[in-house]
C-alpha cells in the first residue's frame, strides 16, 4: 500500500471517481462528504493526506484545512475552476497544494506521489526503532525480529515500546508501572511486571533462559539491546 487518502468532496460521483482511481493506484482510501465528518475520520484513521473540497456542509474547507494541518496531515485543496480567491485562501491556510476541477486525474495522483514522498520518510524514519535485529513500528504498534513480526498483547507492546526508547540502558519496575500500567503504587505491581518479561521473552527469544534482547540487570531493572552486537 502507498499511502492512506481521504477524499472529502460532496459530490458523490467525485468521491467514487477519486476512491478508484486512487485505489487502483495502490492507495488506501475514505471518503466522505462533510467537513465536519472528515475531521472525525481524520483523528480516528490517520490518513497520510487529504483531499478537500473548499463548498463542503458542516464545516467548509477552508475551516477544515487549518485543523487537518494541525495533526501533521497534508492537504491538497479543490477548488471551482473560476473560484482563484478559493485557492490563495486554501494556501494561506496551510494547503501543501491545489487542483482546479474539473482536473486531470493523472496530475492529481502526481501530485499526491510527490507531497507523500516529501512528508512520508522523515515520519516513517521517526517511527521506528531499531535494536540491532529487533524493530518496533511505533505507527503500526508493531515488533518484528528479522523481519518476522511477533504476535503481542497491547501491554507487552508497551514494554517493549518504552524499553526501546530506553535501549541499552536499565529501566526500572516501578518506571515500567508508571509508563505502562499507569500506576504509583501496586502491592503486586513488581510481580506483574516480572510475569509479564517472562512471557515476552518466550515470544522474543529462541533461548528464553539465555536472553540476547530482553536483559535483567538485577537491582536496576530491565532492558532492550542485542547482545550479539555489543555483547552481555
Amino acid at each position: 500500500m502507498k499511502g492512506k487518502v481521504l477524499v472529502v468532496d460532496d459530490e458523490r460521483d467525485i468521491q467514487d471517481v477519486l476512491a478508484f482511481v486512487l485505489e487502483d493506484a495502490g492507495y488506501e482510501t475514505r471518503t466522505t462528504g462533510r467537513g465536519d465528518e472528515a475531521l472525525v475520520l481524520a483523528q480516528e484513521w490517520l490518513p497520510d493526506i487529504v483531499i478537500l473540497d473548499i463548498g463542503l456542509p458542516g464545516l467548509n474547507g477552508l475551516e477544515v484545512c487549518p485543523r487537518l494541518v494541525a495533526m501533521d496531515i497534508p492537504v491538497i485543496v479543490l477548488s471551482s475552476h473560476d473560484r482563484d480567491d478559493q485557492i490563495v485562501e486554501g494556501l494561506e491556510v496551510g494547503a501543501e497544494d491545489y487542483v482546479s476541477k474539473p482536473f486531470n486525474l493523472k496530475e492529481l495522483l502526481l501530485r499526491v506521489e510527490k507531497i507523500l514522498r516529501r512528508t512520508r520518510p522523515a515520519e516513517a524514519a521517526a517511527a521506528l526503532l531499531a535494536i540491532g535485529s529487533l524493530t518496533i513500528d511505533m505507527r503500526k504498534s508493531a515488533v518484528s525480529i528479522e523481519g518476522e513480526l511477533i504476535n503481542l498483547t497491547p501491554t507487552e507492546y508497551k514494554i517493549v515500546e518504552f524499553l526501546a526508547k530506553h535501549a541499552h540502558t536499565p529501566v526500572s519496575s516501578e518506571m515500567l508501572l508508571q509508563q505502562v500500567w499507569n500506576a504509583e503504587e501496586w502491592i503486586q505491581g513488581p510481580e506483574m511486571v516480572k510475569v509479564n518479561i517472562s512471557r515476552l521473552r518466550k515470544k522474543l527469544e529462541k533461548d528464553p533462559s539465555n536472553p540476547r534482547y530482553l536483559l535483567n540487570r538485577w537491582g536496576y531493572g530491565y532492558l532492550l539491546t542485542d547482545t550479539s552486537l555489543i555483547g552481555k
